[in-house]
């Protein structure tokens, strides 16, 4: 295994930071993007009625399109075919000053990409409250919207967070990914390392022990936080009444 002052000393010690923070803010970016596109799409492809059907087509493309083609694939999409056209780069410029546009393609990726499964985690989630939930919360006098976020939502999202989490961990594990794009992140620093000082086995161990770490973590907060909601709801996976939730909310 040879000697490891190549990641425990500087430089390595200090790029294998550097490139912690890169993949941390590409998580981030990609786990909360996905999370409120997918919602997005989740809420209008379980609209009903024939106005808005070709909305739930185009959403159902969507969804189908982007869970079919490989990540890789959309990244490099992203990132040498879009960013390669002037406009999109002239529309991204004011934030070049923070983030290169490689960083900016890995996000809309990683995102639309993670977007793609929390839609289908949410619908599923939507679908499986009772119908009855709904008509009784309109029965109340809530509008359609206010039942959705007031009723249908918080119930959803109790029995969801398990599914849900799986994937914001998935995303965090897909940002290795971005090294084709030439973004800075663990992966690319572990190989500078490896470059530099021929000792890969340590690199690349470092690296997975990080990923271990972050994703370990992750998933103690999602533990806590589906333990919080089933704490404050009651079971986890028994649909409250109207007047239960409306109640929990006041």
């Amino acid at each position: 295994m040879g000697n490891w002052d190549s990641v425990l000393t500087q430089p390595g010690l200090g790029m294998l930071w550097d490139g912690l923070l890169v993949t941390l803010q590409l998580a981030f970016y990609a786990i909360v993007l996905s999370t409120v596109l997918g919602m997005l799409i989740a809420l209008g492809r379980v609209t009903q009625g024939r106005r808005t059907a070709p909305l739930r087509w185009l959403l159902t493309a969507y969804v189908e399109f982007f869970r079919n083609v490989p990540l890789v694939v959309q990244l490099v999409f992203w990132g040498f075919a879009v960013f390669s056209v002037e406009v999109v780069r002239g529309f991204f410029a004011p934030l070049n000053a923070i983030y290169p546009n490689a960083f900016i393609a890995g996000v809309l990726g990683l995102t639309i990409y993670t977007s793609a499964y929390i839609a289908e985690v949410f619908r599923s989630g939507l679908q499986s409250i009772p119908k009855g939930q709904m008509e009784a919360a309109r029965a109340s006098g809530l509008s359609y919207w206010g039942a959705m976020f007031n009723v249908i939502i918080p119930q959803m999202l109790r029995t969801t967070v398990g599914a849900l989490g799986n994937q914001w961990i998935g995303a965090t594990k897909n940002t290795s990914i971005v090294l084709f794009l030439g973004v800075a992140d663990l992966v690319f620093q572990a190989q500078e390392i490896e470059a530099a000082t021929f000792r890969g086995v340590q690199a690349f161990t470092a690296v997975a022990l990080i990923f271990v770490v972050i994703c370990l973590s992750e998933s103690f907060l999602l533990a806590q936080l589906e333990r919080r909601l089933g704490k404050k709801r009651g079971k986890p996976t028994t649909p409250l009444t109207v007047t239960q939730v409306i109640r929990t909310q006041a």
